[in-house]
């Protein structure tokens, strides 16, 4: 098993060390940010009042158990903060089980001395230990800005337990299903269900909110009342979920599940003739989760715009917005639309990378058997991406857009389009020149963008120096600072030729299978 961990950190170092730094700073970083917004009791007083006097944001954030800068910390990130770690410990859980399996690695690493357990074991170690390796960040970053060590000790307990919980509630789904796009549906219909369950108790005050992990992170109270039990509920369950999936491991046969997939048709639809319309056949499913998630977050955000011009009033954020040209209410919904675009970004990223993923298991072999380039696979591939792309964002937008009214929202979620088809055009550049790099190059770029910008949003690199370096910085300070027709244009046309590149590269060279 020891050598399977090791081969697992170094096959996904980076990707791991990039998430771990990001959500492990974190709460340092919301310290700082916190204490630069509301620099007296009175700003969080008041922003803690008008917090809890909207609905919405009470189920979509949870109560606020103190108005103190660790308080309104523990408040944005027990929820958000936990919501992320969770979706990338499903990600990282279900590569490392069920996709492998999938494309037949599991098999070439069974072929040794290691058994399928061990293998199970190794991946849950490994995505486990990058949890606790995040609370422990966490835990340092918040005591180096002067938090009190046991509510810093606590909110790190609880990023870590969350993030545990969900390692293997993936691990168990990845046993259950027999293909890692129904594992990962599984799970996210899990984390979706866990998340209304949260939301409805905490909106009705109702003992629901102790039925689901998010509840327990944002009932925790760090720095309120340190209830210190309350993460021992999602360990103990851990431990319980990980048995289960290494049971069900070991009574399965190979490459397979309880939930099997269910039968296809014996014939293609009629309408499935050409590259293009067997990339939307394949990407529809993806496209539409995606969008119709975001779209729901759209909507929530959308209910608590018009409450926020009074309750971030007379704060250091009225002044930015003021500065900025636009309501407290709009500025709040770009910062949360810049999070959201380089969400849509990673559901992108995925779709394009499935050209790279295509031709290591095979799969690309017999698509290219029938009258149809490399070329003209790829850039169907590539449009498909980039019309998901323009569906999730035009979903954000609108369903903020029906719960606020504010029909011009929609506008401003297409406009970081371009950002994501940069993106999208460097995956696709080195699928066709470095094609056994560009798996791990694609997802290690996008995430120091997302690092990049984080650290920006605190005030911890120039920024000037992000908006050179950022495609969604460039766009963000477009919005607000003019310049946007030329930054979207320099940056459609820089994804439009990255891709054009990649096309070209693909053109040029054999198939490479894993």
């Amino acid at each position: 098993m020891t050598t399977l961990v090791r081969a697992y950190l170094r096959r996904g170092r980076w990707v791991l060390l990039a998430w771990v730094l990001a959500l492990g700073l974190l709460p340092a970083m919301m310290v700082i940010s916190t204490s630069i917004g509301y620099p007296t009791q009175a700003d969080r007083e008041a922003f803690a009042t008008q917090a809890m006097a909207n609905l919405a944001e009470v189920a979509l954030r949870g109560p606020v158990f103190a108005p103190t800068t660790g308080g309104l910390v523990a408040w944005t990130l027990a929820s958000s903060g936990s919501l992320v770690g969770c979706v990338a410990a499903l990600i990282f859980i279900v590569s490392y089980t069920r996709s492998d399996e999938q494309a037949g690695r599991l098999e070439l690493e069974l072929s040794g001395r290691v058994t399928r357990g061990g293998q199970l074991g190794a991946a849950l170690l490994v995505v486990g230990g990058a949890g606790v390796l995040t609370g422990v960040v966490a835990f340092i970053g918040m005591v180096a800005t002067g938090m009190d060590a046991s509510g810093s000790a606590l909110l790190g307990l609880v990023l870590t337990s969350s993030m545990l919980f969900f390692t293997a509630l993936g691990a168990v789904c990845a046993q259950l299903a027999t293909n890692p796009g129904s594992a990962g549906g599984l799970a996210a219909l899990a984390m979706i269900v866990f998340l209304l369950v949260t939301a409805i108790g905490d909106a009705t005050s109702s003992p629901l909110v102790w039925f689901s992990p998010f509840g327990w992170a944002r009932h925790a109270q760090a720095f309120v009342a340190n209830r210190f039990w309350v993460p021992l509920i999602p360990l103990v369950l851990t431990a319980a979920l990980s048995w289960l999936a290494l049971r069900l491991n070991r009574s399965r046969d190979y490459a397979s599940g309880p939930i099997a997939p269910r039968p296809g048709r014996p014939d293609a639809p009629s309408w499935i003739r050409s590259p293009v319309t067997l990339a939307i056949r394949l990407q529809r499913g993806t496209t539409l989760s995606w969008t119709l998630t975001l779209g729901l977050l759209g909507v929530l955000l959308g209910s608590v715009l018009g409450n926020l011009d009074q309750q971030l009033a007379g704060t250091a954020f009225e002044d930015f917005a003021r500065r900025h040209g636009g309501t407290v209410g709009e500025v709040f919904f770009q910062f949360v639309l810049y999070l959201l675009a380089q969400i849509a970004t990673i559901a992108t990223l995925a779709a394009v990378l499935t050209l790279r993923q295509d031709e290591a298991n095979g799969s690309a072999e017999s698509i290219l058997s029938r009258p149809v380039t490399r070329r003209h696979w790829a850039a169907a591939n590539w449009l498909v991406a980039a019309g998901s792309a323009a569906m999730i964002l035009i979903g954000v937008g609108f369903g903020a857009a029906l719960s606020s009214g504010r029909w011009s929202l929609p506008l401003s979620t297409v406009a970081y389009l371009p950002a994501a088809l940069a993106v999208a055009g460097l995956a696709l550049t080195l699928v066709g020149w470095a094609p056994r790099v560009a798996v791990a190059v694609s997802w290690t770029v996008l995430g120091l963008l997302m690092l990049v910008d984080l650290l920006a949003e605190f005030n911890l690199l120039p920024a000037e120096l992000v908006r050179n370096l950022s495609p969604f910085a460039a766009i963000f300070a477009g919005l607000f600072t003019g310049g946007l027709p030329a930054t979207l244009t320099v940056l459609t046309v820089l994804g439009i030729g990255l891709a054009g590149l990649g096309v070209t590269g693909l053109g040029r060279r054999d198939l490479q299978p894993s």
